[in-house]
């Protein structure tokens, strides 16, 4: 199997989370996003709704992985809608539950431990 890391770069896992960083930076889309995580822990109709948001953004994103498995540059027994909550994961904690800023080096480890982890089967 090929080395991930000399293909998927930013078009992989890592663009995702990148993306994700910069649309909470993002000086009118972060405060937005932020009020809408924040209304999802106070309402079940928000939670539901940030609920179906994700889970779409997820299958659409997933679609990176599903290319790096068809190139053989991950195993195909990977779930690729995990491999990107896996990536995105550490973001929306350092955001909204230790409230620290997100840095590109901070993003580009967890998606670099999301697909450390898809590399080992774990996903």
């Amino acid at each position: 199997m090929a080395d991930p890391r000399h293909r998927l770069g930013r078009g992989g896992p890592a663009g995702v989370v990148q993306l994700v960083r910069t649309g909470f930076d993002d000086p009118e889309l972060g405060p937005v996003s932020t009020a809408f995580v924040a209304a999802a822990v106070q309402d079940a109709a928000a939670a539901r709704a940030l609920h179906e948001f994700f889970a779409a953004r997820h299958e659409q994103s997933a679609e990176v992985v599903r290319r790096a498995v068809a190139r053989g540059e991950l195993p195909d027994v990977v779930d690729p809608s995990e491999v990107i909550r896996v990536a995105v994961a550490p973001v929306y904690y350092r955001l909204f539950v230790a409230h620290e800023p997100v840095t590109e080096r901070d993003a580009d480890r967890a998606a670099d431990a999301a697909l450390a982890a898809a590399r080992a089967g774990v996903l």
